[in-house]
């Protein structure tokens, strides 16, 4: 061993005599040589000694540290795990937001709602504010002709339906009679008493829930004053919001720390764009599609053609899954209207006017405002049904879309502020 040796050469080199004395000196007040020959015996030791030993006080080996576990975690693992717990946090957060919107759900829904409204309605106003017209008078009239539009449509559909609700109730009851003929005479042969004793439980069934049913009925009229609540108060949020000269985006803006507000005022008007091109092209998709409908089911001498043309207008506002559940319910109607023929022949339209949707207007009208694969829309459509029921599958597209184009525009103008006030 190499310290060993320096040791022995050390101590009995020619002319000591033998072994010397220890040296009990403080280093300072050795020789320089002295020193140098202790170090060079200290560094001779540490490079025979293995790695980790470790020292006590007075030169003698220890037991070594125990190693810290963090040590063997690997560098992947230590970014999956920081990354794990921020978006755990995000994730909490986010739910936390739902909890109180949802707590407060009727105001959450109203104005959302009215946004979406004024999205709609905020080109007319500004167009008549262009033409010279005061902006208050403006947004009044468009206010006033918006709702005497709703409102007329909303009567329209009610007559239709009750002026045909005679009609249908027949056709109902002459299905009933239809089907139990088919069950009856039909491949499945079934007796004639069971057929019968099925009916006549069901009956006992709707009697002996007729408690379960009036509370039902007060549910719905409670329910109905919580809507007759939320239309009104989106009515005024809506007139608000239209009168407003862009007051309340300003309030906003000035939230965001000053060097992030030009970002944050770039980044709404590119949402508000975003929204106000959603809105006008899912209107004008409902409309094309409804006309389409009325046409075909006025020609094949359906019944409820204009209310039925109304829910293809609702369900075309609902991508990909609204025209789908419309399409279910008319094909249901010209089933027990018309019989399997006629329900074949809608399914066949329904299927047509999708497609010529989903190929030709959607991609053209839809996609520039929204810039989303047909694959996003779909599981966002379904991921807001999920969460919000109808509502949420109503808002979760135009709120994907207002999302990823304010985080490109963001993304584009990332930079100091210098840069960005220059450009």
């Amino acid at each position: 061993m190499r310290w060993w040796r320096s040791v022995g050469a050390d101590l009995f080199a020619p002319g000591r005599g033998g072994p010397a004395e220890p040296d009990l000196r403080a280093p300072e007040d050795r020789a320089p040589e002295d020193r140098v020959a202790q170090d060079r015996v200290a560094q001779d030791r540490a490079a025979d000694e293995p790695a980790g030993t470790a020292h006590s006080a007075g030169g003698t080996p220890g037991p070594a540290p125990a190693p810290n576990p963090a040590d063997s975690v690997s560098w992947g693992m230590r970014v999956a795990a920081a990354w794990a717990l921020r978006f755990l946090l995000v994730v909490g957060a986010l739910w936390v937001l739902i909890w109180l919107l949802n707590v407060v759900s009727l105001v959450t829904i109203t104005v959302v709602v009215a946004v979406m409204v004024c999205a709609l309605l905020q080109p007319e106003v500004a167009r008549l504010t262009r033409l010279g017209l005061p902006r208050p008078l403006s947004a009044g009239l468009v206010f006033v002709l918006g709702v005497a539009i709703i409102v007329t449509g909303t009567w329209f559909v009610v007559v239709q339906v009750t002026t045909s609700w005679g009609d249908l109730s027949g056709q109902l009851d002459s299905a009933a009679g239809t089907i139990r003929s088919w069950l009856v005479h039909g491949p499945l042969h079934v007796p004639a008493a069971q057929v019968d004793e099925f009916t006549t439980e069901l009956g006992g069934t709707i009697r002996g829930n007729r408690d379960t049913l009036v509370a039902g009925i007060f549910h719905t009229a409670t329910s109905a004053i919580g809507v007759i609540s939320g239309v009104v108060l989106c009515l005024f949020v809506t007139l608000f919001l239209l009168f407003d000269d862009g007051t309340v985006w300003r309030w906003c803006v000035g939230l965001f720390p000053e060097h992030a507000r030009e970002r944050a005022a770039s980044a709404g008007q590119v949402a508000w764009a975003t929204l106000t091109a959603y809105m006008r092209f899912s209107v004008l998709l409902g409309v094309v599609n409804a006309l389409t409908m009325v046409v075909i089911l006025a020609v094949a001498g359906m019944p409820l053609v204009v209310p039925l043309g109304v829910l293809v207008f609702l369900g075309s506002m609902i991508p990909m899954i609204g025209i789908l559940v419309a399409g279910v319910v008319i094909v249901l109607v010209a089933l027990v209207t018309h019989g399997v023929t006629m329900a074949v022949v809608m399914a066949i339209a329904l299927f047509l006017t999708v497609q010529v949707e989903g190929n030709l207007l959607t991609p053209w009208v839809l996609g520039r405002a929204v810039q989303l694969h047909p694959l996003a829309v779909l599981t966002t459509v379904t991921g807001g049904a999920l969460v919000g029921g109808i509502f949420g599958a109503f808002v979760a597209v135009p709120l994907v879309a207002v999302v990823n184009n304010v985080v490109r525009v963001v993304r584009a103008r990332r930079g100091p502020p210098a840069a960005l006030s220059g450009g």
